[in-house]
């Protein structure tokens, strides 16, 4: 599905997720209005307040909105088995 717009609502999640906690939230962004090429969510991400401080990896992926599990392949690097893909790590204070 690369290069293709995606038609279905799927939900663009963020994941900080570490050994002992991880925590998904959605943003508010309407995929459907996506076309091919780069899009960009320019927006705050707000963090859990119960989540712990410490590292965690940045994952992000578009969920399918009844299973709550990654559907779409993005056309970007670090894709996991799980389907979610890799950003990098941040640290939560």
């Amino acid at each position: 599905m690369f290069g293709r717009p995606v038609y279905r609502p799927y939900d663009l999640a963020v994941e900080l997720y570490s050994t002992g906690q991880s925590a998904v939230v959605t943003l508010p962004v309407d995929t459907r209005k996506w076309l091919p090429g780069d899009a960009v969510y320019d927006g705050a991400i707000y963090i859990p307040a119960d989540l712990s401080p410490g590292e965690y990896r940045v994952r992000v992926a578009m969920l399918d909105p009844r299973t709550r599990q990654p559907a779409i392949r993005l056309a970007i690097q670090g894709r996991q088995p799980d389907g979610w893909y890799d950003l990098g790590r941040i640290t939560v204070e």
